[in-house]
């Protein structure tokens, strides 16, 4: 019986552990990107977010990509003139 309730107790604390990270992880690519704006360079970018760990290019423009695995997408889009011209979380 008490192995039961043990293993009930473990259970438990795995998914509210599980629960609480999903719940930060649902809002941290808003929060992170908050103070990314259209019209930024990619310096003032740099200087708030650091590098990100992943840039690509697509049609011209440049993907600065923040998505952390545990996190929704977060990406800084900039044009060819090295200009924010979208944000994206997804």
């Amino acid at each position: 019986m008490r192995t039961r309730q043990s293993i009930a107790g473990v259970i438990l604390i795995g998914l509210a552990a599980f629960a609480g990270v999903f719940y930060y992880s649902w809002g941290w690519s808003e929060k992170f990107l908050a103070s990314v704006r259209v019209g930024m360079s990619r310096s003032q970018v740099q200087s708030l977010l650091g590098s990100a760990p992943r840039i690509r290019t697509s049609g011209g423009a440049e993907i600065w990509d923040y998505t952390r695995p545990w996190s929704r997408d977060a990406r800084v889009y900039f044009d060819t003139n090295g200009v924010v011209c979208a944000v994206e979380t997804d």
